[in-house]
């Protein structure tokens, strides 16, 4: 029940609209590497050529390899995904990495009304001439920064942070209730408040 509570995507029933579909993304693991200096950043790209057969910097987007998909969501900072199945590889000395896998839930969105749903809550421009399709973008989704990657021509795959993840689902429900969508979330109950202290000012 408490992971339930935790990852209210796991609540998210299968839903097929006119066009539209909500699959739960389910990553094995979900890694945030970072370099902090030249010599580090260098040992990044370093692993990320034997890894994926080119750098970051070099291909200018994403890079996936088998299982594995790297997106970069800073200068020096990527986020590594494996999915189910697909064994990690042996990370340099050289890097910080963080496993985030808790952190995040995912969504995979697909149908052609996909892009007109994200296109109402997401300041992102999602025209496939500026997000084609495998490229990443880190968007505002309702105030909520969240990191999607076109995945096809008409699906889109989404990390939500955990702590806003009941949020942003019912934002995407509401925006989607125009294409004959309902989703049940998970409503969590009111938590319990504690009793007024007694004090007094001396």
């Amino acid at each position: 029940m408490a992971e339930t509570l935790l990852n209210p995507i796991e609540t998210l029933s299968t839903l097929d609209a006119d066009g539209l579909s909500f699959r739960p993304w389910r990553p094995a693991a979900i890694l945030q590497l970072a370099a902090w200096s030249e010599e580090s950043a260098a040992a990044l790209a370093t692993w990320e050529r034997g890894v994926f057969g080119a750098a970051v910097a070099e291909a200018g987007a994403t890079l996936t390899a088998g299982g594995l998909r790297l997106w970069p969501v800073a200068p020096w900072r990527r986020l590594l995904i494996a999915e189910a199945e697909t064994t990690l590889p042996d990370l340099p000395a050289e890097v910080a990495a963080v496993p985030c896998t808790g952190g995040f839930v995912g969504l995979r969105l697909d149908g052609p009304r996909s892009r007109d749903l994200l296109a109402k809550l997401a300041a992102v421009d999602l025209h496939p001439d500026m997000l084609a399709e495998g490229d990443f973008a880190t968007a505002r989704l309702e105030h909520v920064r969240v990191h999607l990657q076109r995945a096809g021509a008409d699906a889109f795959d989404l990390l939500l942070p955990v702590s806003y993840a009941e949020f942003t689902l019912g934002a995407l429900a509401d925006g989607a209730l125009e294409f004959g969508a309902r989703i049940d979330l998970l409503h969590r109950p009111t938590p319990p408040q504690e009793s007024p202290r007694a004090f007094s000012l001396k």
